[in-house]
């Protein structure tokens, strides 16, 4: 078999989505000549879809050693670093990409993609407009530009392109997804209904709008229908982990532990070493009362990533339900040294230090939260009361227990707590 053929019979097989016939034929053609770059692309592509990135990268650098300034070898190389999550060297070889070809729209959303996981949403939102610039009808691109606004928090703004998208497009289901979700984000729960039943109208399979009218159902103490649009959601979905992971969240809020389990551990058979979910299905554990279970789960996930800081968070709340307070503190303090303004952590730590009559430490840690953080957080107020009262500073006790009556709000059983302590106080 000669190149041509083989190239020709790769190129059908890739067409008609028979990937490993097409990989063969591939494989045949570099044979004949190694220093094609359509069919090392090709071939790339077919091993990026297949997971096999490292062969995947050997390929595509190796085209671009041919040729550096190919545009369609660096826009892939871009988008498999970008799957890989090498943001960095996304961003990199993507910009490049634009400065060989400017007008490439395809390069700008990728690019945009990468600033957007690098949290960088002001470059994202720039590149984006830079290519609706260039391509002032593209959809795709004005699609992205909406969901991006979405998750920066203008609602508004981004309801109204949407429904520009919309006008030009009537049958986009992408679109009418974001639109139901901007409903749903401000509680509309009906017009959010309305927007994914129309979805599901079009595509009776979508996994995003089934995933949304599941959340909505269960919203309405709706539990079976909210089971049937999870189950759909994640038949037709492509990217269960992540689909399995947000259910675990969502059931573990509600407080339907045994579904957030399911789901967790569902999660943890697609990756078993995802930190997300090992510190997730750790917490859950813990709440449930299988401590030793949870906190293996808690280790691992440190394991895997040990500068986690919501893992040594949950171990160290684990720790002080059983009262091992040295392991409480040290989870705690590493907390803390990951994420220094995390409020629940060092209001966490302080009571820890009360717990375990380290007084003067709680009486510090306390004081940070309220003079760093927030003057008004009730805990802290009410944490320093009490720390107050163990050290027999009756007035400084007294003088807390009122100030976290001003601040606590609708909090009632927190201002009733204050307020007993404050009578108690006063017969003393």
């Amino acid at each position: 078999m000669d190149f041509q053929e083989a190239y020709a019979k790769g190129s059908n097989a890739l067409k008609e989505k028979r990937l490993a016939e097409a990989k063969e034929h591939f494989k045949e053609a570099l044979k004949q000549k190694p220093n094609d770059i359509y069919t090392l692309n090709k071939l790339a592509m077919i091993l990026k879809e297949e997971g096999d990135f490292v062969q995947a990268m050997d390929l595509l650098e190796r085209s671009l050693k041919l040729k550096q300034e190919d545009l369609y070898t660096n826009y892939l190389l871009g988008n498999a670093y970008l799957e890989q999550g090498n943001i960095e060297k996304a961003v990199e070889t993507l910009e490049a990409t634009i400065k060989i070809d400017p007008k490439d729209k395809y390069a700008r959303n990728s690019l945009a993609l990468a600033y957007r996981m690098q949290g960088d949403f002001e470059k994202c939102v720039a590149t984006l407009n830079d290519a609706l610039r260039v391509s002032p009808d593209d959809l795709y691109n004005k699609l992205s530009l909406a969901t991006v606004i979405f998750e920066q928090g203008d609602a508004k703004q981004a309801e109204k392109i949407s429904l520009e998208i919309l006008k030009k497009d009537p049958q986009n289901v992408t679109a009418m997804v974001l639109i139901g979700r901007i409903h749903l984000e401000n509680g509309d729960l009906s017009g959010a209904n309305s927007h994914f039943q129309r979805v599901l109208a079009l595509d009776a399979k979508s996994s995003e709008a089934n995933y949304y009218l599941g959340r909505i159902c269960l919203e309405q103490n709706e539990s079976v229908k909210a089971s049937e649009h999870f189950n759909q959601a994640m038949k037709s979905g492509s990217d269960k982990l992540s689909l399995s992971k947000n259910l675990g969240v969502i059931f573990m809020d509600k407080g339907m532990l045994a579904e957030a389990q399911v789901e967790f551990e569902r999660a943890l058979a697609l990756a078993p070493e995802d930190p997300f979910t090992l510190n997730n299905l750790g917490k859950l554990l813990v709440l449930q009362g299988k401590h030793d279970q949870g906190v293996a789960y808690l280790q691992k996930a440190l394991v895997v990533q040990p500068d986690y800081a919501f893992a040594h968070y949950n171990l160290g709340q684990a720790f002080r339900n059983i009262k091992d307070f040295a392991h409480a503190i040290y989870h705690f303090l590493f907390c803390l040294k990951h994420e220094p303004d995390d409020i629940y952590a060092m209001n966490r730590l302080a009571r820890t230090f009360l717990e375990a009559g380290l007084f003067q430490n709680a009486m510090e840690t306390f004081r940070r939260v309220i003079d760093t953080l927030d003057p008004n957080d009730a805990f802290a107020n009410f944490g320093l009361a009490e720390t107050c009262e163990a050290l027999e500073d009756f007035e400084g006790a007294m003088e807390c227990y009122r100030k976290t009556i001003s601040v606590a709000g609708e909090n009632k059983v927190l201002k009733d707590r204050a307020a007993a302590r404050i009578k108690d106080l006063q017969k003393r």
